[in-house]
Parts: structure tokens; sequence; C-alpha cells
């Protein structure tokens, strides 16, 4: 009897020692960063919600959960991830919140002020964020992606308004943001990338007025799915050692909807040759003086945004930038030669499936949208004439003085 208990003590210490000494051979889960600790990089998804994104389709809760998973694959690779979360009924106690997502699931930073009249399209509003974020998520640097709905360069000169005929950036209950206050929110800052989950980005007019924000901006010319990009697939692309693979990341975006059967127009724009597109674009222009026919025929890629305004009725607010320039510029050949070089300096990435969205069929693609003039009253279409890309470059050319 006692040789048999002893035996069974043996046993029993033998097993713990086994179990003990097979934990510490396994590495030890990385401790999440506190908020004094420096990563290399923060990624902030600016998520706007409250808007039939969020809570008629639940395409909020679609991402966040393609988030997590990405953290449990190791896709943070020690950086952090951030989701300001404008929550869908805002108005019925969802007040917006500041989340961040680990391997472990969300977790509740900050809670907003519950203030019916503080829209998360304002100024004041976004840069609390932005210093939010670094506040309790110090990094190296940092990345930024905007998730919700958009309308390209579309602009309004107040900064928030409720008519859906004139916006850019949002929705907030119903308030949008334009793209100059978005400038102006931004202003200052500093993102190894900005990347756009949203529709009718990836213009020449949206690049340029945030080129000194960032090198890279991703986005879509186009409509996009509501399905937006595969987040699972791309935090480790954002979180890459060195640089973010920003067009790893496009691409995984425009395959993952193509084979999924979804239609998808996606850019990867260097900014820092946004410079030298401007210049050469000034001097093809300077050679427009008259409103050509071939404008009529030039690459559309969005619906008209008033089909049933007698004088706005065929205006679309983006073009394929590349097939209009080519279009008014085949009189002047070298002209056109240096901005092809210039154009092709700023397109790091660009990938179209043969139609769009709403339907419209993608012939040519450049990569780079554009809104072009066609005649005189079009040249202050929904605030045009408010972006930098006007002011600086179209408005140069003589049709226009």
């Amino acid at each position: 009897m006692h040789r048999f208990l002893l035996n069974i003590l043996l046993t029993f210490c033998s097993f713990c020692l086994l179990n003990s000494c097979g934990e510490a051979n396994e590495p030890a889960p990385p401790a999440p960063p506190s908020p004094s600790e420096e990563v290399h990089r923060t990624v902030l998804v600016y998520m706007l919600a409250d808007n039939n994104l969020g809570w008629a389709n639940s395409f909020d809760a679609y991402d966040l959960d393609e988030m997590v998973r990405g953290a449990k694959n190791g896709g943070l690779n020690g950086g952090r991830l951030l989701v300001y979360y404008n929550r869908p009924y805002t108005n019925d106690g969802n007040p917006p919140q500041l989340i961040e997502i680990t391997a472990q699931g969300q977790k509740i930073l900050k809670t907003y002020t519950d203030d019916p009249d503080l829209y998360s399209v304002e100024i004041g509003r976004m840069r609390q964020v932005l210093a939010d974020m670094k506040e309790l998520a110090p990094a190296e640097d940092y990345g930024m992606i905007f998730w919700g709905h958009a309308t390209a360069w579309m602009t309004h000169p107040e900064d928030m308004d409720q008519s859906k005929a004139s916006r850019s950036y949002g929705t907030d209950r119903d308030k949008w943001m334009s793209l100059s206050s978005l400038g102006k929110a931004l202003e200052g800052e500093k993102f190894s990338f900005i990347y756009f989950d949203c529709c009718l980005m990836g213009t020449v007019e949206i690049a340029y007025e945030l080129r000194a924000l960032t090198p890279v901006i991703v986005g879509s010319p186009t409509e996009v799915e509501g399905e937006g990009m595969p987040y699972h697939l791309n935090i480790p692309a954002f979180f890459a050692d060195g640089t973010p693979d920003l067009v790893g990341a496009a691409t995984n975006t425009f395959t993952y909807l193509k084979e999924k059967g979804l239609r998808s127009q996606m850019v990867v724009v260097d900014t820092s040759a946004l410079e030298g597109l401007a210049e050469a674009s000034r001097g093809i222009l300077a050679t427009l003086t008259s409103y050509p026919a071939e404008l009529t025929q030039v690459q559309a890629l969005s619906q008209s945004f008033n089909p049933f305004d007698p004088v706005f009725h065929s205006t679309r607010p983006v073009y394929d930038m590349e097939d209009y320039m080519k279009k008014i510029s085949k009189n002047s050949p070298a002209l056109l030669a240096a901005w092809q070089d210039a154009f092709d300096r700023c397109i790091l990435y660009k990938a179209h499936t043969d139609r769009d969205f709403t339907g419209i069929a993608v012939r040519t693609y450049g990569g780079l949208g554009s809104f072009i003039i066609k005649r005189p009253e079009e040249t202050a279409y929904r605030g045009y004439d408010k972006t930098l890309w006007w002011k600086e470059v179209v408005s140069t050319a003589p049709v226009f003085n």
C-alpha cells in the first residue's frame, strides 16, 4: 500500500514538473502597452456609422469584427489600433466612443459627451479625437483611415450642411464635413498614410488638398461597395515593419472584392509627386481656350447627383483624369508626354473591374479621378471653385478667365 501511494505521488510530481517546464518554454503573450508606452505605429479608424451604413446595414459591426480577427492573427505587430466609433442612434443614448482593438476584443478608452448639438464631422471634435489618440496611444508614427460616406470634392461654404446635395465626408445624423473643413481639422498632423474606406475620394482634388499631411493616400474614384475593405487582411499591411504596405492593402481590397463578384476601382497615390503633376497640368490647361466637343466623351466615374436638375442633370463630379488630359492635349504631344510622366509618378497602384458599383462601364482607367468643366456654369458647381486644385491649377486655363 505504501509503495502504491508512493508511486501515485511520484507520478503526480512528475506531471506537475513536466507541465511547468512546458509552460516555461512557451513564449508569454505580450502584455498590452500602457497609455504611456510609445509603440512603432498607431492607426486610427474614424468611423461615422450613425447613418444607413450602421443602423440599416450593420457594416460597422462587420468591420469591427474583422479588425478583431486581424488582431487575433497577430496583425497588430506590436502597434495599436484605435477606432473613433460614432455609433448608430447617437441621439438615443449611444454617444461616440474611442475604442481599442486588441486580440482579446474591443476595449473602451473613452466615451464622449452626449451632446445632441455636437457632431463628429465638426473640426473641434476631430481635433479632440486626434489629441486623445496621441495621449492614450502614443507612437512613432500614425496612420489614418476614414470610414463612412463621401462624395469626392463636393463642398459647401459652411462646415456642416444638412442638405445631401452639398457634402464631402460624413455622415453624422445627416451632417457632413466639407473638404476644406477636413483639411483644417487635420492641419499640422503627419500620417504615414491616409486610407479612405468610402466612396469617390480617389481624386486629384482630394489628394492635392491633403498632400502635406501624408506621403500616401489610398482610395477609390468611384462608388465603393458597402462591404468596403477587408480589415482582417489589411491590418498586417498597416502595421508592417518600417513603411506600411499600402500597395499591399489596396491590392488586398481589390482582389477580395473582385473574387466575391463585387465591383472595385482602387488607386494608391504618391503625394510627393503631386506638385509635378500640378505643374504639368497647368502646361496643358494653358492651351485650353474653349470647351472642346471631346469633353462629352471623357470616361465618367460617377453618376449625376442632380438627375432632375434642368441645368446640372448631366454633370458628374468625377471623371477619369488621364482620359480627360489626353483628350484636351491631342494637338500638344510634347505637353502630353511631360504630363504623362508626371502622372505616372503619382500612381503607385491602380486596378479596376469593368464596371463600378453603380453600373458605369469603366472602359479606360488611369487611377486618379478628376472633375472636368464642360461649360461656364460648372466652374462653381457644388463649390468646386473652393478647392485648391481649382484655385492653383484649373483656374489658370484661359477658357476660365
